[in-house]
């Protein structure tokens, strides 16, 4: 029978957060919100009756930043 190997020290909680928290130090913050104008706020609702009317389950937050999303690529394409 071969010889049982040591399992290496099990990290303390303070260490494993440590090591967690320095992970994400080097990602890009998000990039600040844009500027409500007025065209892309009226743009953003028309897209979002068309979500809400599509009948998925999602949370507003999540609908509202697609919608705004949608509203930037059609400002991006008009221009």
């Amino acid at each position: 029978m071969a010889p049982k190997q040591k399992k290496p020290p099990t990290p303390t909680l303070e260490q494993e957060a440590k090591a967690f928290s320095n992970k994400f130090k080097d990602t890009p913050s998000p990039p600040p919100p844009k500027e409500h104008s007025p065209q892309r706020v009226v743009l953003a609702a028309s897209v979002l009756s068309g979500l809400l009317s599509g009948g998925g389950r999602a949370r507003a937050e999540e609908l509202v930043e697609e919608a705004f999303r949608y509203a930037d690529l059609l400002l991006q394409y008009k221009n």
